[in-house]
């Protein structure tokens, strides 16, 4: 086992521990998790704005969002309400406490950031940001990406679903006649 190669994915799985491990405690400052950080760091920038669209965002099943913004909710950070359009869609807010957390969260990151990034050069820096993005489209476009399985699974329920209408129509004529 020990003539394995160290794999890149791994490398890459062991840097964001550790960096996640850094974040953690920093952002302990403001009683905020890593999770929660990006919760807001999401609603501040329009990318996601209902449990549904945060779940996709984070790779989290929907109904796990309640666990992550709950606790926004309680302390005053994050407000839900009924989405103009569609009442069954809760749409997140933050709200001026909640800016304010973020504000002072996004100081504490970028200083992390920064200090874990010292011994880089810029350029360095950059080419690592655009491998990253590279990396990232790609792993999105990839057959085991949990999106594309969603897509498939969406596009096979709508068959199920006209054959359900079907039997609903089937049950209504077998109990007319």
């Amino acid at each position: 086992m020990a003539d394995l190669p160290t794999s890149t994915v791994y490398l890459l799985k062991r840097a964001e521990l550790a960096v996640r491990g850094c974040v953690e405690m920093a952002f302990s400052a403001v009683a905020l998790t890593p999770s929660q950080y990006f919760i807001l760091f999401l609603v501040k920038t329009g990318e996601a704005t209902s449990s549904a669209e945060l779940a996709r965002a984070m790779g989290v099943l929907p109904q796990s969002m309640t666990e992550f913004i709950a606790p926004l909710e309680k302390r005053g950070a994050i407000v839900r309400r009924p989405d103009e359009n569609n009442n069954r869609i809760l749409r997140i807010e933050l709200t001026a406490n909640g800016v304010r957390l973020f504000e002072r969260a996004t100081e504490i990151a970028i200083r992390v950031e920064r200090e874990l990034m010292e011994n880089f050069a810029p350029r360095e820096v950059e080419e690592l940001n655009r491998l990253f993005a590279a990396l990232i489209t790609k792993a999105e476009a990839h057959s085991y990406h949990p999106k594309l399985r969603r897509l498939g699974r969406t596009a096979a329920k709508g068959k199920p679903a006209r054959t359900t209408e079907k039997r609903r129509a089937r049950r209504r004529t077998a109990a007319r006649g």
